[in-house]
């Protein structure tokens, strides 16, 4: 048997809700442990166990449910010591603004109606241990070592933890990424890539470069005009906004989008800007970086003209029932034992979005393109890492 513990930190806040994430936080072993099934199952499981295959791994390893009574797991996860917090933030508390970096990761904490938006959560530097017990063939344990190693490099814990929260470290032991990827059968099916932050002082610098650079990719540049109510016509936004739109590298696959829910709802604005979207007339690329996806319209185009102050909403769902999809891009803010700080975003290709699968708005099949996912993977301005 073997057994050791790894001292941990959240690097960024966690909101790691437990059986009531609205009033405390809690750093659990089922969180942990269910991360790092989730990055074994990822990276195609352990070399040290071939020829078995992924599948007969993760049940050795972890247990299954399979037959009429199932198995236990070799490996067990406990925390050391429990960690948990009453107190509650929301958006407003991390004084991140509705058009700040930050608040464009954490908008569904944002006060709305009588719901405050608060939620349990654990500071930056909160720490914590994990025991690992290894009962299973003791040629395993370094490559169970492994597994923590990826998990403390580039996993996190709680909500929004795809989008920069949530973000842990291992401060004792401290083991290399790049040796605990060879551990694995397929060390490329995550591409780890860094942008490069304005200033490398903290995690909300870090989380912003992150953001920010998530955000030219989806959001910005829907449209080059907007409605003017004391003229009650369409008005070009400035050359100098329009140029900045323009560069954005996702403006065109953002007007596609936007546009494609405009028509569904019958309401495109008159006279719409002419600059041609990427992609064919029912193609969609936002949904491949994670769904539901929610759009709201307070002042929609008709054939006279925009409604004032009329809201519609589009919804994309993975299914007619709904569903969800997780995001196979995940930002990271990593920080390493000397202290230096990076920005990794992640691109766990095995996670994507498959092939042929249509996503469906307002419950109407529409085609989901690839090409927005690849064009980030391929943006130059991201470096390799580690």
């Amino acid at each position: 048997m073997k057994r050791e513990t790894f001292q941990c930190e959240l690097i960024t806040p966690g909101f790691c809700g437990g059986a009531e994430p609205d009033l405390r936080a809690e750093i659990r072993a089922a969180s942990i442990r269910g991360q790092l099934r989730w990055w074994f199952r990822v990276l195609g499981g352990f070399q040290s166990l071939t020829p078995r295959n992924t599948a007969d791994q993760e049940a050795l390893i972890f247990g299954s449910t399979a037959g009429d009574e199932g198995n236990a797991g070799a490996l067990r996860v406990q925390i050391a010591l429990p960690v948990q917090s009453t107190l509650r933030n929301n958006a407003d508390d991390l004084e991140a603004g509705m058009n700040s970096d930050l608040g464009y990761a954490i908008f569904p904490l944002r006060q709305f109606g009588d719901n405050d938006g608060k939620r349990g959560i654990l500071s930056e530097g909160t720490a914590f241990s994990v025991v690992l017990t290894w009962r299973g063939d003791p040629k395993v344990w370094d490559s169970i070592r492994a597994l923590i190693a990826v998990w403390t490099n580039l996993g996190s814990l709680g909500f929004r933890s795809r989008r920069t929260m949530g973000a842990i470290r291992s401060i004792s032991p401290t083991l290399g990424l790049k040796a605990a990827l060879g551990h694995f059968a397929k060390p490329l099916a995550v591409q780890i890539k860094a942008v490069t932050p304005q200033a490398n002082n903290g995690w909300r610098p870090i989380a912003g470069a992150l953001l920010k650079w998530y955000r030219s990719w989806r959001q910005h540049g829907q449209m080059n005009r907007r409605w003017d109510k004391h003229s009650k016509s369409w008005i070009a936004i400035s050359p100098h906004q329009q140029n900045q739109n323009r560069a954005q590298p996702g403006f065109k696959y953002a007007r596609r989008d936007h546009n494609e829910g405009l028509q569904e709802q019958g309401t495109s604005p008159p006279n719409p800007d002419p600059e041609n979207p990427h992609g064919q007339a029912g193609q969609t690329f936002r949904p491949a970086l994670g769904l539901p996806i929610i759009q709201f319209f307070s002042s929609l185009g008709g054939p006279n003209g925009p409604i004032p102050r009329t809201r519609a909403t589009v919804n994309w769902e993975e299914s007619v029932d709904g569903g969800r999809f997780a995001s196979p891009v995940l930002l990271r803010p990593h920080k390493d034992a000397a202290g230096n700080w990076g920005a990794l975003v992640i691109f766990v290709d095995s996670m994507q979005w498959p092939v042929r699968k249509q996503v469906y708005l307002n419950e109407n099949a529409r085609t989901v393109s690839l090409d927005l996912y690849n064009a980030m993977k391929a943006d130059t301005s991201l470096t390799a890492f580690p």
